[in-house]
């Protein structure tokens, strides 16, 4: 929960909202310019639209690890009352209250939204472990990919194949966590969705 004032909140402070919206967009757009980018191969600059699309990718990677920093920065020191608790909830309480929520899921009743609900910030918080990874590994392609497109160093490479293996996990958390986001507005229709991007 976020505590304002000592009064107990069910939804997300602006800050935090700002900082997903900027992380959705981000990596939305990484994921869906990826499709059509191409990736300089060895001794071979990319060129063209492709190779315009990979540029993107690359200051747009390095936008998204900011972004990623910023979120976690935020999670362990900004947020009064659930932050990283939020996303890692691993007290004796919180395993409590996910095993209730999971047998609430059985009977075909949805985890509270917002900071309440423990169920779904650990899968954010698995969601944004995985987003940091591929940052993260971007960022060493970022700066440890030669100019000219020569052969990768080892740990380049290595951060290469761990990219690509990561992105695939990034596509199916995308869709989802849209798909579970929608089916949580339409069915519990309290305004979850709406608040969420909603600044106030």
């Amino acid at each position: 929960m976020d505590i304002r004032n000592g009064v107990t909140t069910s939804f997300w402070d602006n800050k935090t909202k700002f900082l997903h919206m900027g992380l959705a967009l981000v990596v939305s757009l990484q994921l869906f310019n990826s499709l059509v980018m191409q990736v300089p191969k060895p001794g071979r600059v990319s060129s063209g639209f492709g190779g315009a699309m990979f540029e993107f990718h690359e200051w747009a990677g390095m936008t998204a690890l900011v972004i990623v920093l910023a979120h976690w920065m935020w999670s362990i020191w900004g947020v009064r009352g659930s932050g990283i608790r939020h996303l890692f909830p691993f007290t004796i309480a919180d395993r409590l209250k996910m095993r209730q929520e999971l047998r609430d899921l059985q009977k075909f009743n949805l985890p509270p939204s917002g900071p309440a609900g423990r169920l779904p910030g650990l899968i954010h918080g698995l969601g944004l472990l995985a987003v940091t990874a591929i940052a993260l590994t971007g960022a060493v392609l970022f700066f440890g990919m030669p100019e000219g497109g020569g052969k990768l160093p080892p740990f380049a490479d290595f951060s290469k194949e761990t990219h690509e293996v990561l992105s695939t996990f990034v596509w199916i958390y995308w869709g989802g966590h849209g798909a579970l986001a929608l089916l949580h507005g339409l069915v519990a229709r309290d305004g979850s969705l709406y608040r969420m991007f909603k600044l106030s």
